[in-house]
């Protein structure tokens, strides 16, 4: 398991990433109830939803808490709420992290291809000020580990959608990481 203490210092109770050896967290409850375990967390207090490669993000209120799940059809997640773990399944896809130390509030976004392609990371400050005042400056955002610019590789269509969108390839291959980052930039 990867630990992110840059985020972990600013007031995020545990802020992780689980590895291939930790399991396949998505689809094996086993492997889920460990790394929740580990992360000193109640596998039935997660909020997750049904990632769809899109751009909603949706608020976990109060009452998602020990629902296990906010039951959306959504790719990404915010909240306020203290103590509401938030979980995303990802495996070459980006996860984003977000936090606002100043307003307690977190994000935690999925942003593929299609969702980058969209401003998932702009749309996700955007959700996060709406939503609970959170200011540009004040966010934290950290990029984590995903497929990287020279793993990517896209049919030649994609990859001319891209050029053209302004977003970073080369030849065939998607820099997700350098997307994501110029988003949260220009947000």
């Amino acid at each position: 398991m990867i630990r992110f203490a840059q985020l972990e210092q600013l007031g995020v109770s545990i802020a992780a990433f689980s590895e291939a050896a930790d399991g396949d967290c998505a689809r094996d409850l086993t492997a889920r109830r460990r790394v929740c375990e580990t992360c000193g967390i109640e596998v039935d207090n997660l909020a997750w939803v049904q990632q769809v490669h899109g751009t909603r993000i949706v608020p976990v209120r109060e009452p998602h808490r020990g629902q296990g799940t906010c039951q959306a059809r959504a790719d990404g997640l915010i909240t306020n709420i203290p103590g509401v773990p938030l979980a995303l399944f990802v495996a070459d896809c980006v996860p984003l992290y977000l936090a606002d130390p100043q307003r307690k509030a977190i994000g935690l976004i999925h942003a593929g291809r299609r969702g980058t392609f969209g401003n998932m990371a702009g749309l996700a400050v955007e959700a996060m000020r709406s939503e609970f005042g959170c200011l540009a400056y004040d966010l934290y955002a950290l990029i984590g580990p995903s497929a990287g610019p020279t793993c990517y590789e896209v049919s030649e269509e994609i990859a001319k959608a891209w050029r053209r969108a302004g977003l970073p390839v080369q030849g065939r291959h998607l820099d997700l990481w350098e997307a994501n980052k110029q988003q949260l930039v220009e947000a």
